[in-house]
């Protein structure tokens, strides 16, 4: 695979680059540990896509996507460097909003009581 082109699928993955210009990345050769990297690749964006919902769930539900978080970083820690930058601050974004919120709700829930 070429730099560009692995370049070009990291911002497209990030959605740093519009999905319209996927077609000219092309899809690249599968690797041999295809389905370890689906894996850590499907539960990042799971635990991603729920950042917009971040002020509707539960407590519970919040320390487990942190817990999640804490689960694949070392995962993404093991990635080469470019993409290692890409996914490891996404993943420290998304774990830290989560973290915010759930924070901002055990304080609110401190705060009712007094």
């Amino acid at each position: 695979m070429s730099r560009t082109r692995a370049i070009a699928q990291v911002l497209l993955a990030s959605g740093l680059v519009f999905p319209c210009f996927a077609r000219a990345i092309g899809k690249p050769p599968a690797p041999q540990s295809e389905t370890a990297q689906e894996s850590w690749h499907k539960e990042f964006d799971e635990l991603c896509s729920r950042t917009q919902d971040a002020m509707t769930l539960s407590e519970e539900q919040l320390a487990g996507l942190i817990r999640r978080c804490d689960a694949i970083a070392p995962q993404i820690d093991k990635l080469d460097a470019s993409r290692r930058k890409v996914y490891g601050g996404r993943l420290r974004m998304c774990r830290g909003l989560y973290a915010y919120v759930l924070d901002s709700k055990k304080n609110s829930t401190t705060n009712a009581r007094k």
